[in-house]
């Protein structure tokens, strides 16, 4: 073995995130090729043996399987299925635009650690290529982790699967269900995304709106592991709850319940009431239907962020309120950058989502799903029978119904948010490693990765015993901190300013790509050089509006849902200069501007009634 080159592997290997313990599986023997290669006769349990590259003309094999990719003419995502002994992803990444990204999978640890072992990792590592080694959790998470960039994110409308032909052998049936995950993964990924400007517009109008609310709630760090092994039981509103949820009476006061706002109602029925009420989304129609009219008990605190209507927080103008800012959004890291005391909290795309990180953040073993079906029943009842939002829908005709499997195995419809929702949990749940016990008391729904199904009678028999310090005893209000709301009022007069400053370079650009079209495209049907010279060169300036939502984070959220999918579509054309490429490419990159000016004017109005508002308080207060 050469010492020299297994510790400079190493020392690859670990900037990739793994390290020695990938080694320790057994080195299977090398032998020579027919043209001298090294090759694997890989065994294959008690079927047999194959070899992993071709025995007699590798430059054949990799000629036929590179054949079809295509890759000369466009930047992509290249999913190879397989290490093996490299030599296929050396060619590939030789081969492949500096754009295009690899993402490299193995599950099998002999093969890794006979790679690592014999071969130089440094001929196939690089800046463009990514290694999933493991189990199928850590090959998920692994993933989900590196795809959520808008550089990596737009290559996906070209994504390419390769897989060696030894692999269909030695993989089987494995490869078709991971790349179901990983298509799943992917799909997630353009949900959290999002693509609604207008949504997002009246999301930080909500925040901004609810900014009292923000100074007024205590952070959330001072509840960090305050409820260390805990049973915390998240109460959602799928059909199922109403088979159980009479049981949850014998957890209260052992354990902390934290509802869905969808369920307030059906509790309140069955004099259940909730330490913890969650709530995420910004729309009109949640306060109308969970929370007007209505009056919560005091003793169950509000959890969530500050993008929900303000009626809502003056329906709940008796209860504690725990108001967190979403990780990741920027909106949020904004406030909390301003804020301070480190308020944010990963938060997902459902109230629910909430729930499960706030039980992980206060430290609570196990975390308890009852009610979560995440999917219809057979015949189409969306949720439980009190539920107000309740409706049944006719599964054969719906065009947005998805199908997920119940833990038997079986087909349940559901909605393509509701399966994202899933798809949520499980990522979560794979990446803490198995670090408290997550528990399905569901009694039906659809299969949660990573949970151990259990009834509800048993689960509180099971883990609620001693009396639980009830959460509105922890929480306490505090003053409006003026510093701090004035602090906020500058930073806002500052953000008008940057997004005045990417209309005015969005409106520019429109003005020349408009020109383009009035004065060359419109009426050519062949474009001469000088013309693709002038097309190019306006297409690049628009790197001018780029460069300023890069430098802004705040616009950058904002508009990543025109800017991934302009460029999603732009690379989808390819990287050759024909007419009809250009052309496209210029009404794309259109349409993309456009929608950053109008995004940019609605902003400024929405900063500016609010700054109008504030200063009022402000005075006010004085």
């Amino acid at each position: 073995m050469n010492s020299v080159l297994l510790q400079n592997n190493l020392k690859i290997l670990k900037f990739y995130g793994y390290d020695e313990e990938l080694l320790k599986a057994p080195v299977l023997d090398i032998e020579k090729s027919k043209q001298g290669y090294n090759n694997i006769h890989y065994q294959i349990g008690d079927e047999g043996k194959v070899y992993i590259h071709s025995q007699y003309n590798m430059e054949r094999e990799l000629e036929m399987l590179e054949k079809p990719l295509d890759i000369e003419k466009r930047d992509a995502v290249y999913i190879v299925y397989g290490l093996g002994l490299g030599y296929h992803i050396k060619s590939l990444r030789e081969k492949v635009s500096s754009k295009s990204l690899i993402f490299v999978i193995e599950k099998n640890a002999d093969i890794i650690s006979t790679f690592m072992q014999t071969q130089d990792f440094s001929q196939i590592a690089g800046r463009n290529i990514m290694f999933l080694f493991g189990t199928d959790e850590e090959i998920i998470t692994g993933f989900n982790d590196k795809i959520f960039s808008i550089d990596v994110i737009s290559l996906f409308g070209n994504l390419t699967n390769v897989i060696l032909p030894s692999y269909h052998s030695i993989y089987k049936n494995w490869i078709s269900l991971i790349q179901d995950r990983i298509m799943d993964t992917i799909r997630h990924a353009f949900f959290m995304l999002g693509n609604d400007m207008e949504d997002t517009i009246i999301g930080i109008q909500n925040n901004l709106e609810n900014i009292d609310e923000v100074l007024k709630s205590p952070s959330i760090r001072n509840f960090k592991d305050s409820y260390t092994d805990i049973p915390l039981f998240i109460i959602s509103a799928g059909p199922s709850l109403d088979k159980n949820v009479e049981e949850l009476k014998n957890a209260w006061g052992k354990s902390l319940i934290i509802a869905t706002d969808a369920v307030l109602s059906t509790l309140k029925k069955h004099e259940i009431t909730p330490d913890g009420v969650v709530s995420i989304e910004r729309v009109i129609m949640l306060y109308e239907k969970f929370y007007k009219g209505k009056e919560l008990d005091p003793e169950t605190v509000f959890i969530g962020p500050p993008v929900v209507r303000s009626e809502v927080f003056a329906t709940l103008k008796n209860n504690k309120k725990l108001v967190c800012l979403k990780e990741g959004e920027r909106i949020n890291e904004w406030l909390n950058d301003i804020v301070g005391d480190e308020r944010t909290l990963l938060m997902g795309t459902s109230c629910a989502h909430i729930a499960f990180s706030f039980g992980r953040y206060i430290g609570a073993n196990p975390i308890v799903f009852v009610g979560q079906d995440l999917a219809y029943t057979k015949d189409g009842v969306t949720h439980s029978g009190d539920v107000e939002v309740k409706k049944k829908v006719d599964t054969k005709e719906d065009k947005n119904i998805d199908y997920v499997k119940d833990y038997d195995g079986n087909l349940l419809p559901t909605s393509r948010a509701f399966k994202q929702f899933l798809v949520w949990y499980e990522l979560q749940i794979a990446k803490s490693g198995g670090d408290r016990e997550y528990i399905d008391a569901t009694e039906g729904g659809a299969n949660i990765k990573g949970t151990k199904q259990m009834t509800l009678k048993k689960t509180i028999e099971s883990y609620c015993g001693d009396a639980v310090t009830p959460l509105h005893k922890k929480v306490f209000m505090q003053e409006i901190d003026s510093d701090k709301y004035g602090e906020i009022i500058k930073k806002i007069r500052e953000l008008m300013d940057e997004f005045d400053e990417i209309k005015k370079e969005s409106e520019a650009q429109i003005i020349r790509l408009d020109k383009l079209q009035t004065k060359i495209i419109r009426d050519k049907k062949t474009l001469a050089l000088k013309d693709k010279e002038k097309i190019i060169k306006a297409i690049n300036q628009v790197k001018a509006v780029e460069n300023l939502l890069i430098k802004n984070h705040f616009a950058r959220n904002l508009f990543q849902g025109p800017f991934v999918t302009a460029a999603s579509r732009i690379r989808m054309l390819g990287n050759s200069l024909e007419d009809e490429n250009l052309k496209e490419n210029v009404i794309i990159q259109r349409r993309m501007v456009e929608s950053f000016f109008v995004g940019c004017c609605s902003v400024i109005k929405v900063l500016d009634d609010i700054l109008q508002r504030m200063e009022k308080e402000q005075e006010d207060r004085q």
